[in-house]
C-alpha cells in the first residue's frame, strides 16, 4: 500500500493556531520542534500574543505571603481560583514590593545592604517566562518616595521606564539608557502628590493639591508626564469636589480610560470616566454607589478611607474595590456585594499573561 506523503500546514496557520493557546502550555510546546521555539521566542510573535491578551478583563490582585515577598498569588478578576509562584530566592537582598506592571512585566523594587547602607534597586519578572531581568535604576533607599514609583513603557521606542513623584521633582528611569533624569516639578513646591502614580497607555499620571492652609482658589490637578517625549500637560479633575471629605479622590485605569474617584456629599462613592484624554470638560459621571449599598459607614473621629477601583467588567456590571479592610466586588445588576478573602494584599496591579521579557 502506498504511503501518503505528509500533510503540509502552513506557517501562517501554525502561528494563528499557537497564538490562541493559554500560555501555559504554549511554553512547553516550545520543546516540540525547533522552529516551534524559534517562532515562540520570535518579537513579531510576542507582540501578538500581548495584543491578543490585552483584549480580556484580565485583573490580578497580587499579594505578599509574608514581607519578604518571596511568593505572589495572583487572583484572576472574577475567577474561583488563585495562582501562585514564587520568586527566586538570593541570601544577599530581598525583594520588598512590585511597583507595576505592563505587558506582563512585574516591576519589582528590591534591597541589600552596602557598607552600612540600603541600596535599593529594580527588577523585571514575567511569571509566565519565569524570566527575570538583571538589576537596574540603583538609588539609596528613601521610605518616603517609595510608593510613589511607577513602570511604564515608552511607546515611541518600545523601552519601559521607572517614575518616581516627589514634592519637589520628578525622576524617570530609562532602561534603553540605564540612566535617571532629574526634572524639577512641573506646578512647584507648594503642590505635592495626593495619589499613587498611575500609568496609562505611554503616560504616567498622578493628583495633585495646594497644600494651603485655610480658603484657596488653587484648584487640584491631575499632572501626566508623556514616557515618550518627557514632557507633562496638566488639567483639572471634575469641578466642585469637597477635598476635605473623608473619601479620598483617587486616580485608576478602569477599561483603558482614566478615572477620577470621590466622595459624594458623604452618601455616595462616585466615579467619573475621562471620555477624551485630557479634555477637562469630558469628565461625565461613571457610577454612583451608595455608601449603605458598599456597607460602609460614614466614620467619626477617623483618618480618611481610601476606597481605590480596580477594575470593571462591563459585561457583568461588577466593580472591584480595594480599601483599608480588603476587597470588594459590587454587582451593579442588583446592588449586592462580595468580599475577598485571602491574604494580606501588599499591592495591587493590572496584569496580562504575555511572553515578553527584559533580559
Amino acid at each position: 500500500m502506498k504511503s501518503l506523503p505528509p500533510a503540509f500546514v502552513p506557517d501562517e496557520l501554525v502561528t494563528d493556531v499557537l497564538s490562541r493557546l493559554a500560555l501555559k502550555p504554549l511554553m512547553r510546546f516550545r520543546c516540540v520542534r525547533k522552529s516551534w521555539n524559534s517562532l515562540i521566542s520570535d518579537p513579531t510573535f510576542v507582540k501578538l500574543i500581548l495584543h491578543r491578551s490585552s483584549q480580556y478583563d484580565y485583573f490580578t490582585l497580587v499579594s505578599a505571603i509574608d514581607f519578604s515577598v518571596s511568593s505572589f498569588t495572583f487572583y484572576p478578576f472574577l475567577k474561583n481560583f488563585p495562582i501562585s509562584f514564587t520568586l527566586p530566592k538570593e541570601p544577599y537582598y530581598q525583594l520588598n514590593n512590585a511597583v507595576g506592571c505592563c505587558n506582563g512585566l512585574l516591576c519589582m523594587v528590591g534591597s541589600s545592604w552596602l557598607n552600612g547602607n540600603i541600596e535599593s534597586w529594580f527588577c523585571t519578572w514575567n511569571p509566565i517566562t519565569r524570566t527575570m531581568s538583571p538589576r537596574f535604576g540603583s538609588f539609596y533607599d528613601d521610605l518616603t518616595t517609595r510608593f510613589n514609583f511607577t513602570f511604564g513603557c515608552d511607546k515611541s521606542n518600545n523601552t519601559y521606564k521607572v517614575v518616581t513623584v516627589t514634592r519637589t521633582n520628578v525622576r524617570v528611569f530609562s532602561l534603553l539608557d540605564n540612566a535617571w533624569r532629574d526634572f524639577q516639578t512641573p506646578i512647584g513646591a507648594h503642590y505635592f502628590p495626593m495619589t499613587k502614580v498611575v500609568y496609562m497607555n505611554g503616560s504616567v499620571n498622578w493628583l495633585a493639591f495646594h497644600h494651603h492652609f485655610g480658603p484657596t482658589d488653587k484648584p487640584s490637578l491631575i499632572i501626566s508626564l508623556d514616557l515618550g517625549t518627557e514632557t507633562h500637560t496638566q488639567f483639572r479633575p471634575p469641578r466642585g469636589l469637597d477635598i476635605g471629605s473623608f473619601v479620598t479622590p483617587n486616580l485608576s485605569v478602569l477599561n483603558g480610560s482614566l478615572c477620577f474617584s470621590h466622595d459624594f456629599q458623604q452618601t455616595h462613592f462616585l466615579i467619573w470616566k475621562m471620555k477624551e484624554f485630557g479634555v477637562e470638560d469630558s469628565w461625565p459621571q461613571f457610577l454612583k454607589i451608595s455608601y449603605n449599598n458598599l456597607k460602609i459607614d460614614y466614620p467619626v473621629n477617623r483618618f480618611n478611607v481610601c476606597l481605590l477601583p480596580l477594575c470593571y467588567s462591563e459585561k457583568n456590571d461588577t466593580l472591584l474595590l480595594k480599601y483599608e479592610e480588603g476587597s470588594i466586588l459590587y454587582y451593579g445588576k442588583d446592588n449586592t456585594l462580595e468580599k475577598i478573602s485571602g491574604p494580606w494584599l501588599y499591592t495591587c496591579t493590572n496584569y496580562v499573561e504575555s511572553l515578553v521579557s527584559y533580559c
